[in-house]
């Protein structure tokens, strides 16, 4: 599975970010606002599995600092290099279980969609909570976002059924999540609303 990332063009996300889930960034940004209890202006952000950057101007127009976009396909950073033209954004080539980054130099881990596929997901665990700061939160998770209302819902749903591209989703066992993450995190929390996806927020206390 992690051959088929590595090697996926990102012209075909390019394509499906723009023509299927633009409607959801927002949302997702939205929701990383809401659950993380301190402004995000002049906070950096690890961005996981950032395909071909759809979420960078949101990150920017939230007044984050520095932002590192990663990603196991060159293809996609390549997308997301020509999206994200500016001076607070650097691509990087990575797993989310080897993290090429100094410890405790992240303010925001975030990850939406990339966890179904992760290699190890105590390793993965053990490598975020390693470059958070103190105080620093992981929001990672699936879905097209907690508050997204019905009417751009629908046509997402009704979109991923006739695709065929949920079924390829591997599933994710919550509880068993939530467990992994507290051997390194103290404080674990599941977010979820109904069809919608899930958040997995982990808080690094001093």
């Amino acid at each position: 599975m992690i051959t088929r990332w590595k090697t996926e063009s990102g012209d075909s996300f390019e394509e499906h970010g723009n023509n299927i889930l633009k409607p959801v960034y927002s949302w997702l940004l939205k929701d990383l606002q809401q659950h993380v209890p301190h402004k995000l202006i002049g906070l950096d952000l690890l961005e996981i599995g950032c395909g071909p950057g759809f979420m960078n101007p949101h990150f920017i127009n939230a007044g984050l600092g520095k932002i590192i976009e990663l990603d196991i396909s060159h293809s996609m950073l390549l997308k997301t290099k020509s999206r994200a033209n500016n001076k607070k954004t650097f691509v990087l080539q990575a797993t989310a279980n080897a993290l090429p980054l100094a410890t405790s130099s992240i303010d925001i881990v975030f990850s939406r969609g990339s966890i179904f596929f992760w290699p190890d997901l105590k390793t993965c665990f053990s490598e975020i909570h390693r470059i958070l700061k103190e105080k620093g939160i992981a929001f990672i998770g699936g879905g097209y976002g907690l508050g997204i209302p019905d009417n751009l819902l629908k046509p997402l749903i009704e979109h991923a059924k006739k695709s065929g591209n949920k079924k390829s989703i591997p599933r994710l066992d919550l509880d068993q999540l939530k467990e992994t993450a507290q051997t390194f995190f103290p404080d674990v929390e599941i977010l979820q609303a109904p069809k919608r996806g899930f958040w997995i927020k982990c808080c690094k206390k001093s």
